[in-house]
């Protein structure tokens, strides 16, 4: 996984919510201002809604990422 394909999924004209593993965890973003990228590109900083905490993940240990249908497109 690279920066730029990560870029894509946070700022893509239909976001989808995706989940990124690295490490042997799964770190859902349900919404694009729930991650951000540094601007080099190497570090995804994914925040959690329910308690304020952040996840610093080095985007080349991230092995691969699942984007799930909206809500939407299942109802």
């Amino acid at each position: 996984m690279t920066g730029d394909e990560l870029r894509q999924m946070l700022r893509g004209a239909a976001f989808r919510p995706f989940t990124v593993y690295a490490e042997g965890k799964g770190f859902h973003v349900p919404h694009p201002e729930s991650a951000a990228l540094t601007p080099n590109g190497r570090t995804l900083i994914v925040m959690h809604k329910e308690d304020a905490a952040l996840d610093l993940l080095d985007v080349a240990l991230i092995a691969r990422a699942e984007i799930q249908e909206s809500a939407k497109a299942s109802s």
